[in-house]
């Protein structure tokens, strides 16, 4: 078969490799659809490699369709279209056993530097990673689950509330459909007016160009007196940190999401304090979260034919990274 390498920035190399021997509890799994995840397409352009090492065979937004299965099939049979869970975690240290396998201490994932990702023609999972997807179900589209499901663990639980989103790219995007899914309204902020209108076309209550000088009196004008309880920010600087701690109400919630380009980034803490305002960060998802999220895609809650920009056949990836870097772009695809 052949894998997909990202040698080096720029540089993307076919590697002729023995098929996959599956174990026991293990599905071999053609891989149909790749999302290319900005933590690809960074170090791809050469940004981010303190954090993404190079040679990798990326690739943690995938899934496929089941060609074999090792051992008991449970309710898995071959033909089975499927979605990957792409986190490997232990199941036995402190964080898998209290609910929170996110954030397992022995966690490795499809994509990393350790552990080859979906880039590949043949993968093997675990059939604990896989999530069926219905036969009527359109596999080019399994690579938009996992960009829903770390949407679904930032704010899937809120409801009925006032919110921003700060950097609306497939996630920020994502995010804003589902707050309007949960009845909550939903102001869209970029840089990029291309990303604005986007949130427009798939609801965004208001749209604001972070340029703005007056978006300050923009937001405040829309809301009318009401006041923002939630503001998450996908695109992390200081800038956005401050606008976020002085827009959002007493006592509401920041959450920080995506990895920061800085190590260390400067905050009001008078604001911080005298406004008791909660700020967390999120990272990842759980598999009963990944879950949902395939069924908030499977059921068009979340339409994927919207969100995906472009897709390429598997013999044009490095086509699919250009494009992803030097075009906008919510989501791009590649296909086998």
């Amino acid at each position: 078969m052949k894998q997909i390498i990202t040698q080096k920035p720029g540089s993307l190399v076919y590697k002729n490799v023995p098929d996959p021997i599956t174990k026991k509890g293990e599905a071999l799994i053609e891989v149909k659809s790749i999302g290319i995840c900005n933590s690809e397409s960074a170090p791809y352009n050469g940004e981010t490699l303190d954090l993404v090492a190079l040679p990798a065979v990326m690739g943690h937004e995938f899934g496929g369709i089941i060609k074999e299965i090792n051992g008991k099939s449970g309710k898995f049979r071959a033909g089975d279209k499927v979605s990957v869970y792409p986190q490997l975690n232990c199941r036995t240290c402190y964080y898998c056993t209290n609910k929170m396998e996110h954030l397992c201490d022995n966690q490795q994932m499809f994509g990393s530097s350790i552990k080859a990702g979906g880039m590949s023609e043949l993968i093997a999972v675990p059939l604990k990673n896989l999530v069926k997807m219905s036969d009527s179900f359109n596999v080019e589209y399994t690579g938009i689950v996992e960009p829903t499901a770390v949407a679904q663990h930032t704010i899937g639980k809120y409801k009925n509330i006032n919110s921003i989103i700060i950097g609306v790219g497939a996630i920020g995007t994502i995010m804003g459909i589902l707050l309007k899914h949960n009845n909550c309204r939903f102001i869209a902020m970029d840089i990029d007016n291309r990303a604005l209108e986007a949130s427009d076309r798939l609801g965004a209550d208001l749209s604001v160009n972070l340029k703005d000088k007056d978006k300050n009196i923009k937001v405040r004008n829309f809301l009318k007196g009401r006041l923002i309880d939630l503001v998450v920010v996908t695109y992390i600087s200081k800038d956005n940190l401050d606008f976020a701690i002085e827009t959002v109400r007493k006592n509401g919630t920041i959450i920080i999401i995506g990895m920061p380009r800085e190590p260390i980034i400067e905050l009001n803490s008078y604001k911080l304090f005298f406004k008791e305002l909660n700020i967390k960060w999120s990272i990842c998802y759980s598999y009963r979260e990944f879950k949902e999220a395939a069924q908030l895609v499977e059921k068009n809650i979340i339409p994927a034919e919207k969100l995906v920009t472009k897709i390429f056949p598997f013999d044009k990836a490095k086509d699919a990274f250009e494009y992803k870097v030097n075009n906008f772009a919510l989501k791009v695809i590649i296909k086998n």
